[in-house]
């Protein structure tokens, strides 16, 4: 459930949300028509037991997996091959707990970067499952206040990559950054920036809220191993790669139709985004201090799930869907496009030059997670399918490439 505001006199409160399921089933269509299929998706192997939410997953050299639950409270080491899985560490305040462990990324020499939003901080899990204490997830600013960094990405050298607000975010009303943190020289430098909708400011009493347009289209992003950095652009439909030296390939625009939203699609969009949304709060007290907490999951601030009505909706989808982009081991981008709720789900297939290579048909209800190698089995996909009842599946499914 959704945290508590604390002490402090709350006098802003951000409300993230962020879709967290697919929901599509039946036939095709819908923009960007190319280049055809790029490869084909086989299911390899499927773990027997449902999750609460799963937003990512860290393949270990031999195949198995480390996951993180943050509704049922739960780190797992699941063998996708035998079906099985045992806990790693417990719910608590001591050493080797955790309140809230909400994603898991791959660190150098094998370790593993644990987020715990309960606690605000970074955990870093070894080789053999023993847990180490990292640092908070709040890190100083240029004017010594703290700024809360939640990572989407990390490269193999261990940097985190996050979506920078506040002064580390500081631009135009219509754009954010995209940051990476040096965990080693405590430095962080802005990597690209991104469109975004200007948000839109509610004030009641001593309270503000920030909300945008529900389904509106914005600029996307993902990073490689290596520290590419993909940029999805929303408007023109094109990949822009940033690379590590400085480095800027630009792809070309794609058309895509802009196909209406039905209230069925916004029906389908307040569920999903109900089961695993992640909730920002930060309060600010008289004298000036502030602070940030994040939890996932529970209710919409406390109110339950709002209705159509509650919310200013898109009248057209976007060309993609926001926060779900991947890259692939073979260094292309993989995005998902946004489509009606009754058609077949695909996502799109760029090169590292930017061009569109084809799209992949998904598996109705079910969104990207990771790719790894499957222990041998060669380049693999794990996606997370939601059922009739929000429960969450994690499947393995071997990327068959076609021929070009």
């Amino acid at each position: 459930m959704m945290n508590g505001v604390g002490a402090a006199r709350p006098l802003v409160f951000v409300s993230l949300l962020m879709a967290v399921a697919a929901c599509s089933d039946g036939g095709g269509g819908g923009g960007a028509e190319a280049a055809g299929s790029a490869a084909a998706l086989e299911l390899d192997a499927a773990y027997p037991d449902p999750f609460s939410f799963l937003a990512s997953v860290r393949e270990l050299p031999d195949g198995v997996l480390l996951a993180a639950d943050p509704l049922s409270q739960v780190v797992l080491r699941v063998d996708m091959d035998a079906g099985a899985a045992d806990t790693l560490g417990r719910v608590g305040g001591g050493p080797g707990e955790y309140r809230q462990p909400d994603q898991v990324f791959p660190l150098p020499g094998d370790s593993t970067l644990l987020v715990d939003l309960g606690k605000g901080r970074f955990v870093i899990i070894g080789p053999d499952g023993s847990f180490q204490d990292g640092m908070s997830m709040a890190i100083p600013r240029e004017d010594g206040a703290p700024s809360f960094l939640l990572p989407r990405a990390v490269d193999e050298r261990g940097r985190l990559y996050f979506m920078a607000f506040g002064a580390l975010g500081q631009g135009p009303p219509d754009s954010t950054a995209v940051a990476r943190y040096d965990r080693t020289t405590a430095r962080t430098d802005t990597v690209a920036r991104l469109w975004r909708p200007e948000a839109r400011v509610q004030r009641s009493g001593g309270n503000v809220r920030v909300s945008g347009i529900m389904m509106e289209g914005r600029d996307d992003w993902a990073v490689g191993p290596d520290g590419r950095v993909a940029v999805l652009r929303a408007n023109g439909y094109a990949v822009e790669w940033r690379l590590p030296d400085g480095t800027v390939v630009a792809g070309p625009s794609h058309d895509f139709e802009p196909l209406p939203i039905s209230q069925a699609d916004k029906e389908a969009y307040l569920e999903e985004s109900s089961g695993g949304g992640l909730m920002v709060m930060t309060t600010s007290s008289s004298s000036g201090e502030s602070s940030t907490r994040m939890s996932r999951g529970g209710s919409f601030g406390g109110g339950g799930r709002p209705s159509i009505d509650d919310s200013e909706w898109a009248e057209t989808f976007p060309p993609f869907r926001p926060d779900r982009s991947r890259v692939s081991p073979a260094g292309e981008v993989w995005v998902q496009r946004w489509l009606p709720a009754d058609e077949q789900q695909r996502m799109d297939v760029f090169d590292s030059e930017g061009a569109l290579r084809g799209s992949v048909e998904v598996p109705a209800a079910s969104r990207l997670i990771g790719f790894g190698a499957g222990s041998g089995a060669g380049e693999v996909a794990y996606l997370v399918r939601t059922d009739d009842l929000g429960l969450q599946w994690l499947e393995r499914y071997r990327v068959v490439r076609r021929p070009r």
